[in-house]
């Protein structure tokens, strides 16, 4: 019989020439008592003790980022969460499932992400503005536009969109306050910045984990 068009050539031992360079006792190797105890003191990531590449994690984060775009919140929300469960020291994934929860109105389950990322990378734009939405709708003005002035410091050249749109919000987050010290009422005027803040909330860019998954 011959042999379909682009079925791989295999060896005389019925794998594929591929598979016959496998290193024999590979799992034992993968799951050795030394990486067992590094995963086990949080010195290595699931992603590294599963041997799952960069370029498999991007694949992935750039599937839940079309499910975020299209609305499709719940497969968007396990597909971020499993991501940051595979490699936790990696801030973007809480920061895009933190998105993932602001569009559907879950503030705590957003600030618990938004916290989390800027704890583990105290420099992550998106995290700063993200947080500063959440704030806003929580009529929490001064946090907000405290925030938002992080954003702004951390690319004062505003080559990063999300930049824009802190300048935008930091903005209106002042005027609340404003307002708010001219009514003399307890988060006073936080209502239209919060509604130019859903207005356009802020996506979870996926170019943030091309750029860091590149290895």
């Amino acid at each position: 019989m011959s042999k379909s068009a682009g079925e791989p050539p295999r060896t005389g031992t019925g794998l594929t020439k591929d598979e016959s360079k496998v290193t024999p006792g590979w799992e034992q190797a993968l799951a050795s008592p030394d990486r067992v105890q590094a995963l086990a003191e949080g010195k290595m990531s699931i992603k590294d003790f599963m041997n799952i590449s960069g370029p498999e994690m991007l694949e992935m984060a750039i599937i839940a980022f079309q499910f975020y775009e299209q609305g499709r919140y719940k497969e968007a929300e396990a597909l971020f969460r499993g991501l940051s469960n595979l490699d936790p020291k990696e801030p973007y994934y809480m920061t895009a499932l933190g998105a993932v929860y602001l569009a559907q109105e879950q503030l705590d389950e957003a600030l618990r992400c938004f916290n989390y990322s800027i704890e583990v990378n105290g420099k992550e734009i998106a995290s700063y503005v993200n947080r500063g939405e959440v704030y806003l709708r929580q009529g929490k003005v001064m946090e907000a536009a405290q925030d938002f002035k992080k954003a702004v410091d951390l690319d004062p050249s505003g080559k990063d969109p999300l930049v824009h749109r802190a300048r935008v919000l930091a903005a209106a987050a002042l005027e609340a306050l404003d307002a708010g010290n001219k009514q003399k009422e307890e988060g006073g005027g936080a209502k239209k910045a919060a509604e130019k803040s859903e207005k356009g909330g802020s996506k979870p860019a996926p170019k943030a984990a091309a750029a860091k998954k590149k290895k």
